[in-house]
């Protein structure tokens, strides 16, 4: 007896070690189209509430007036804001991926940090106090949560650790990080859906 019908199969199933090397690996390169994914710095958030931010100018372009956002800073109103990455380690791997978020700082902390990544040495500076000016997760995160930003030499992005225990990502950050789907759900929760379509190719 022929089968007229043959009921369609969904994609296989990626294994979660395998998933977890496309989460990290700098040169992953996507099977359906050749191109190289980054997707460990794929997520790229903008500031809490700015729905509509304008196109970044250069960082020499800050000291205007008014509402901007550059590659590493912006300001909106009375807020001063600083690019940072957010680390989660991803669990089962030595590594991790990095959300780039926003953090909010001190009028003189902005100042000191601005002035000393331009140097190169902010390094020096210490640990800063500052808001996460994200909501992560995008659906259920809560407004602003505590941390610090954790400076790095030679003008590189900084570091942001999130302090408040109360924060879904407080556990993922101190405690063994986060699993490869949960990170895939994370993902897809704040809008990464491009970069999903490679990984899951």
């Amino acid at each position: 007896m022929l089968k007229l019908f043959r009921r369609n199969k969904g994609p296989k199933p990626i294994p979660d070690d395998e998933l977890a090397r496309r989460l990290t690996a700098p040169g992953y390169r996507c099977a359906c189209c050749n191109e190289v994914v980054d997707a460990a710095h794929a997520v790229r958030l903008r500031p809490f509430g700015w729905t509509h931010p304008p196109a970044p100018q250069p960082d020499s372009a800050f000291d205007g007036g008014g509402d901007i956002i550059t590659e590493r800073y912006a300001r909106r109103g009375r807020d001063l804001l600083v690019r940072a990455h957010l680390p989660i380690p991803v669990r089962g791997t030595d590594e991790h991926v990095f959300l780039s978020v926003w953090a909010n700082v001190s009028i003189g902390d902005f100042a000191r940090f601005r002035s000393a990544q331009g140097r190169g040495d902010a390094d020096r500076l210490g640990d800063l106090f500052g808001w996460l000016y994200c909501r992560i997760p995008a659906s259920s995160g809560p407004v602003l949560t505590k941390g610090v930003i954790v400076p790095v030499g030679g003008g590189g992005v900084p570091v942001y650790w999130i302090t408040d225990e109360k924060h879904p990502l407080f556990p993922a950050q101190q405690d063994g990080g986060m699993s490869a789907p949960d990170i895939v759900v994370l993902y897809e929760d704040l809008g990464a859906n491009e970069v999903l379509k490679h990984l899951r190719s």
